[in-house]
């Protein structure tokens, strides 16, 4: 779930290895932590936009939605494991509150049938349907976190990121221990290189779901990766892929290789890759890992 421009890399603070500089290995890939499940039924489904329009992402193709995420990571598909009532955008279609409150119980027919109707939009490619949705879904329950979050994620795929970063705001007000509200912010604040915003938020994400939260503790990791805390890094990157037990989201290997990069540990950087291979399934990415862990290894790891 993922994307990566020249742009991309350099607003994550990719950090070059000795003569090999990853983020120029890896520019094809798109970064967006956000979101990466593995192919599935459903993940043929989840939509991105470009230019305005939204359009289905076929399996094993980059999630386009964002410019900027956690880390420079390798795309997968993702799929919405969160609810079945709603369309969050990668990477936090992968992410829940771990409970329903009050507010989100209260939520009338009426906004519910916006809100999937937004849904229905995003997944026929109209743009402007699902933000008319989405805007309806909100003005008939003001509190509903799940539209606010999608509509914020919309509007900042449309390059209308102050407006999203208010919907996203809106969502946390409505209910503060809304998971994908955090993360939604926190996505947002990865575009300014405001790691400290970012840790915060993940933070914030984590004390409300600390057994569960992949996506959380993966944009954790790149924070403190980026603040130079490679300690508290590591610690973050490597509970997102205990938690991440069926591999949803590869891109955590790709974290933690950047993360034993930065502390000049080949060793574990070159297992971590490994294990993304295991999972990754975009050929070009496997052989750019494959053509980089070349280069890494050393002759007695071979």
């Amino acid at each position: 779930m993922p994307l990566c421009t020249q742009a991309g890399n350099e607003a994550l603070g990719l950090r070059p290895h000795n003569s090999v500089n990853l983020a120029k290995l890896l520019l094809p890939l798109i970064l967006l932590l956000g979101a990466f499940p593995r192919a599935s039924a459903q993940a043929s489904s989840i939509p991105e936009v470009q230019n305005g329009e939204v359009r289905t992402m076929p399996s094993g193709e980059p999630d386009r939605i964002q410019q900027a995420t956690v880390r420079n990571a390798p795309p997968t598909t993702a799929k919405n494991v969160a609810s079945p009532d709603t369309c969050l955008l990668p990477p936090l279609s992968t992410t829940a509150a771990p409970l329903v409150s009050t507010t989100q119980l209260q939520i009338p027919l009426h906004a519910r049938k916006e809100y999937q109707q937004a849904c229905a939009a995003l997944t026929k490619k109209k743009g402007d349907d699902a933000e008319k949705h989405l805007q309806n879904a909100v003005l008939a329950y003001p509190k509903y976190s799940a539209a606010w979050v999608t509509l914020g994620q919309l509007l900042v795929s449309r390059q209308r990121t102050q407006e999203g970063r208010s919907a996203c705001s809106q969502a946390a007000k409505a209910d503060t221990n809304y998971v994908p509200a955090y993360l939604c912010l926190a996505d947002i604040a990865v575009r300014t290189h405001d790691w400290g915003e970012v840790l915060s938020l993940t933070n914030r994400a984590i004390e409300i779901d600390p057994t569960n939260n992949t996506v959380a503790y993966e944009y954790n990791a790149a924070a403190n990766l980026n603040l130079n805390n490679l300690a508290d890094a590591e610690k973050s990157g490597l509970r997102a892929a205990e938690i991440d037990k069926n591999h949803h989201e590869p891109r955590v290997y790709f974290v933690l290789a950047q993360i034993y990069e930065a502390k000049h540990d080949p060793t574990n950087e070159a297992v971590q890759l490994r294990e993304y291979l295991k999972y990754a399934d975009n050929p070009d990415d496997v052989a750019m890992v494959k053509q980089y862990l070349s280069g890494l290894e050393t002759p007695a790891q071979k």
